[in-house]
């Protein structure tokens, strides 16, 4: 992780590897951390809390955010973020479209005194400070995180809400699930291990990801995931673009017993078929 005093990064996944549309950065904000002052920029910024608690200013709106809880901000919105508590906190961070974690990378770059990868080298999009960091005052004013229990399968922000630029679901993998069949489909897919250990197949490859690793299937790439250990995992999915979020939020209804949303009734982008489940032996060629 590339530290700022004692604020720390770790950029997951680059525009180079998601063909410019979306990148994923790892963030620990020390307590207290002002965090930056209030901004606006040309791109969506999508806040995951991952460990702790942070206040989030959008527009005059404060909130206070628990481990869990999204957080959009849609270009051109005023926003900023800050941990005001007494524990460090930890939160993942999505660029849509990708070019902001150039700034993670050449900071890097820079406290390691090494040259930036040729993605950083490019300029980072432009931030525009309309008002200062979130105090101690306006903190006051923050709502409660929401509480209670949490449903197997979360849609946390839906085409709706993003423009149709960015999906993001919070998802339970039972132990012992063998997961879809490996598949393709025009979205990019990543996933984001929140517990536990998942297996992800990307081509012919086999991967373990845990907690704090990502795994990432550009739009076409034959991909597919099992939870094959005998605890279960937690996984955060990112769609880019936004979409098939309406098939999970039609899995949730069912599961809650109740008519799913009007959005999730219209169709889902298309999923093909290409092979077996992980674990499951491929069909014989009897071709030759």
């Amino acid at each position: 992780m590339a530290k700022h005093m004692e604020f720390e990064s770790e950029v997951l996944l680059r525009g180079e590897q998601s063909g410019g549309r979306v990148a994923m950065v790892v963030n620990a904000a020390p307590a207290p951390w002002a965090g930056p002052p209030l901004h606006h920029h040309d791109f969506d910024e999508t806040f995951y809390v991952l460990d702790g608690r942070l206040t989030f200013q959008l527009g005059d709106e404060l909130i206070e955010a628990g481990p869990g809880t999204l957080t959009f901000a849609p270009r051109g919105s005023h926003h900023t973020l800050a941990n005001l508590g007494d524990v460090a906190a930890r939160y993942l961070v999505v660029f849509t479209p990708a070019g902001f974690e150039r700034y993670f990378d050449r900071f890097a770059a820079e406290r390691a005194g090494a040259e930036p990868l040729p993605e950083p080298a490019r300029p980072i999009p432009e931030t525009i400070v309309v008002g200062p960091p979130i105090g101690e005052a306006e903190a006051k004013r923050a709502a409660a995180a929401p509480s209670g229990e949490r449903a197997r399968v979360n849609v946390l922000l839906r085409s709706a809400g993003s423009a149709n630029e960015l999906a993001v679901m919070d998802n339970t993998i039972a132990a012992g699930s063998t997961g879809p069949p490996l598949h393709h489909h025009a979205f990019d897919e990543a996933f984001y291990v929140l517990d536990g250990e998942l297996t992800f197949r990307l081509g012919d490859e086999l991967l373990t990801r845990r907690r704090g690793e990502l795994a990432f299937a550009r739009g076409g790439a034959d991909h597919a995931f099992a939870n094959p250990s005998d605890a279960d995992a937690r996984t955060l999915i990112v769609c880019t673009p936004a979409g098939f979020e309406r098939y999970f939020d039609r899995i949730a209804a069912r599961e809650a017993g109740v008519d799913p949303p009007a959005e999730a009734l219209e169709p889902w982008p298309e999923v093909i078929t290409v092979g077996p489940r992980i674990g499951e032996p491929e069909e014989a060629d009897d071709t030759g």
